[in-house]
């Protein structure tokens, strides 16, 4: 039986701009609980259904991990695939190929355009072909041929197309079924499903206009749909989402963290168990002052929320930070709003620059200064001239 091993959004070099935590070392301890993993469950894939960083510009040491993670996992008898999610640079991830297509049993797919058509790889393990744009994967111990589509996050702006002609093309990369007999067929990618709960850290994609792709866009043969992108564990039909590696919102630190198994025809969820890898506390307090008399011992990340309409000064929020250092993951403050202090604004006949304007102000009540709506501004008009398309 094929024993494949299922893991995404790792989101390596995440980085939380309101505090200095260091989120990279906890992904190690976690990286290497998943090689412990795949030493006992011994998988014939590890697939990685992306968002393998957290922004197009990783650091070096985010990198550094993650080519040593998959060097490590091949090093153990897996063929790994891993594909790139909406965070994940196409081209960064290209640079990788020379070193290793044909040389290792490491996949890496960048692009939904990419070609693979004189890929070919083979060891004492495996033997790998292209075939209709399929990864023909022989696993020669078990005499077993596999079928594997794999699909990267798919944009008008990654695949060069726009409007119906984009949409259609969607609907015939996700569908398509292997042309050759196979003793399993694995579909991957990095896509939201119609149906799939959000934890509210994932930025949601737009494909073709639309936030999200029905179930029935998806193979309808195939044995085993691994998808990334949602943060929480779940199932939809055979569409299976192995969530992060790691809460990265405070929506998410109640879920389950781990990796899928899938193994003949059955899947199971393993939940991470390293005591080392710390859990995060959610903290609320009603002032500030609270909050740096209420910092609980140990070394636990802090998420803290303070419910206080108060005006602090810079340098009370500079003592709140200070006090909690490096165990600051993230922090806010929650101001309830009665609906009749909530504005009521009818954006349909404001500028770019005051729709911003007016969503900055109702996100963290200041005004933005004129450096901010400028990079906004050319943000969009960049965005605008990529899509060619409006965003309103």
């Amino acid at each position: 039986m094929l024993k494949l091993l299922h893991t995404s959004d790792w989101h390596l070099g995440k980085v939380f701009k309101e505090t200095t935590f260091n989120l990279l070392d906890i992904q190690k301890l976690i990286l290497y609980e998943i090689l412990k993993i795949a030493e006992v469950e011994k998988p014939d894939i590890v697939l990685i259904a992306g968002d393998i960083f957290d922004t197009y510009t990783p650091s070096f040491e985010a990198e550094k991990v993650f080519y040593s993670s998959v060097a490590d996992l091949s090093a153990r008898g897996s063929l790994v695939i891993a594909l790139a999610g909406n965070h994940d640079s196409p081209e960064k991830l290209l640079i990788s190929r020379p070193l290793i297509d044909g040389k290792h049993p490491i996949i890496i797919v960048s692009d939904p355009t990419e070609d693979f058509s004189n890929y070919n790889f083979e060891n004492e393990s495996f033997r790998i072909s292209i075939e209709r744009d399929f990864f023909k994967i022989l696993i020669k111990n078990k005499n077993l041929v596999v079928a594997v589509k794999v699909i990267p996050y798919v944009s008008e702006v990654r695949t060069g197309l726009n409007s119906e002609v984009f949409l259609n093309r969607v609907k015939e990369i996700m569908s398509s079924e292997p042309g050759f007999t196979c003793d399993y067929f694995i579909f991957s990618s990095h896509i939201y499903i119609q149906g799939a709960q959000i934890s509210g850290s994932e930025r949601i994609l737009q494909i073709g206009g639309i936030d999200y792709l029905p179930l029935e866009i998806l193979p309808e043969n195939a044995d085993y749909i691994a998808l990334g992108h949602l943060h929480r564990y779940q199932k939809i039909g055979k569409a299976v989402y192995s969530g992060s590696i790691y809460p990265f919102d405070i929506g998410e630190i109640a879920h389950k963290k781990g990796v899928c198994v899938f193994e003949g025809e059955n899947e199971k969820f393993i939940e991470f168990e390293n005591k080392n890898i710390p859990k995060i506390i959610k903290l609320e307090f009603e002032t500030i002052e609270d909050a740096i008399n209420g910092i609980p011992d140990g070394d636990n990340p802090c998420y803290v929320i303070i419910k206080s309409n108060r005006e602090y000064s810079p340098s009370d929020i500079d003592r709140f930070l200070k006090t909690y250092k490096q165990r600051l993951i993230k922090w806010r403050f929650d101001i309830e709003q009665s609906e009749e202090d909530i504005p009521n604004i009818d954006v349909s006949n404001l500028t770019d620059e005051q729709i911003f304007i007016e969503y900055f102000r109702s996100k963290i009540s200041i005004q933005p200064d004129r450096q901010t709506i400028s990079m906004f501004l050319k943000c969009l008009e960049e965005t605008r001239n990529a899509t060619n398309q409006s965003l309103y």
